[in-house]
Order: structure tokens, then sequence, then C-alpha cells
């Protein structure tokens, strides 16, 4: 079982600062994507690489991913510092932001982040490298040794066996991380514990978990699966473990 991260917590905060904060929920992800960070949402019914294909070459960009075509909730394409996030129209609404969340969480953690990092460790020049305009030089490549920074070229991660799974732990791990963030930027654990117990009150495990699930499908527009999953794990935050005996309805 993972718990929220302190990191990802501090992301989720700094980006709804720069929004202007959330007073509502549900928030209003799309609008805050647009105002906070270069990203440009793109809705296409029945979402696919050989759509997401011909959409750039449209536009005169050109891009071979190398991977069989195939039907997608969601992609992220990042060049340069900015991006377009791509969506299926057809999906419902709860589905479509959850989705946005996702991909833009892949740009904070994926992108934005090592990018800072990078830049604060070995200058501005460093990012000449990280867009692809030149090599590092000998001194860049050792200084990142020693620094532990990533300055290669972002690439996109995408499961290539195309069943749903993934041929790198990398790329799970960064499929984690981003579903991470995107919950905690649609609902925020400090506020989903709060609302589903306000006052404190002692409550088991799956009393808490029910009402949170709840809450997070009727107030936060969290697509089922991922409230299922998500009102689990702040269960396990709010009240710890089950009790052995309330697994048998005891």
């Amino acid at each position: 079982m993972r718990f929220i991260s302190p990191i990802i917590t501090q992301v989720a905060r700094d980006f709804w600062k720069n929004a202007g904060g959330k007073s509502v929920f549900p928030c209003d992800i799309s609008g805050a994507v647009n105002l906070v960070l270069p990203i440009d949402i793109v809705c296409l019914s029945e979402l696919s690489l050989k759509k997401i294909q011909i959409w750039l070459t449209e536009r005169k960009v050109f891009l071979d991913l190398q991977i069989d075509d195939r039907l997608l909730n969601g992609f992220i394409l990042i060049s340069k510092g900015s991006g377009f996030i791509f969506v299926d129209g057809t999906d419902t609404e709860e589905e479509r932001r959850y989705t946005i969340a996702h991909e833009a969480s892949h740009f904070l953690l994926d992108y934005k982040l090592p990018r800072e990092s990078a830049v604060k460790k070995l200058g501005e020049s460093i990012l000449e490298v990280m867009d692809g305009y030149r090599e590092p030089t000998l001194e860049e490549r050792i200084d990142g040794t020693l620094t532990s920074v990533t300055i290669k070229p972002y690439t996109h991660l995408l499961e290539k066996v195309g069943d749903g799974t993934f041929d790198r732990p990398e790329i799970l791990n960064s499929e984690n991380d981003a579903d991470e963030l995107a919950l905690e930027l649609l609902a925020p654990n400090a506020s989903v514990i709060k609302d589903t117990n306000p006052n404190r009150n002692k409550i088991s495990f799956y009393d808490f978990k029910n009402q949170c699930y709840q809450i997070l499908r009727s107030k936060y527009l969290i697509p089922d699966s991922f409230a299922e999953t998500y009102s689990s794990k702040l269960a396990y935050v709010a009240t710890g473990a089950p009790l052995f005996l309330s697994k048998f309805g005891f």
C-alpha cells in the first residue's frame, strides 16, 4: 500500500497556488492547466495514436512513435518546454477530468521537475541539451552524473505491449506517480479526510472507506475505479489498518 508522498502533496499545492487556488469542488482542472502550464488540451473522439498523428500532420508536426495503433484515454506530447494533452472526447466528464489531471501530472513530475533540478545544479545552458539542440559536453556529462541529474532529452513513456501492461519498470513507476498526483490535484487527501470525518470521531476502517468513496464520487467527481482504491488508501491514513474481525462482519 503506497501512501501519499510529501513531494506529491507539495507539487499539487504549488500548482493550485499558481492557478489562484481552488475555492470549490469539483475543481476546474482544465482551466487551471490552461492557465498554469504551457499546454493545450485537445479532445478527439475515439482517441488513438493514428488520430493523434493525423491531427499533428495536418498542423505540419510529424511524429513517429514506432508503436502499433490503439485506442487511448489520454496522451501527452511535450517538446521544448510546451506541448499538448490529447483526451478522448467520447469519455465521460469524470473520465476526461481525470485524464487531464493524469497527463498534466506527467508534465509536472516527469518533465518540469527534472528540468528545474538540472537548471538549479548545472545552469540555464543545460536546457539546450534537454531540448535536443546539442549534445552535452564532457563536463556536463560528468556534472550530471555527480549530481544525479538527468540531462537527456525527454522522451515519451508509453506502454509498448498494447494490452495495458508495461514493458519497463520506470514506466509503471511513472504511471503510479501520475495517478497519485492526479488524485491529489482533483481531491486533496487532507480535504477529503476532513469531509469524510469532519469531527474526527472514532470511526472504523470500512465505515470511513464507504463514506469516503461516496464523497469522492459525488463531490470530487473521481471515476469509480479510482475512487475505490483512493478511498481505501485514505482509510488507512485516517484510521489505520482494518481490524481482523471486521473483515468478517464482526
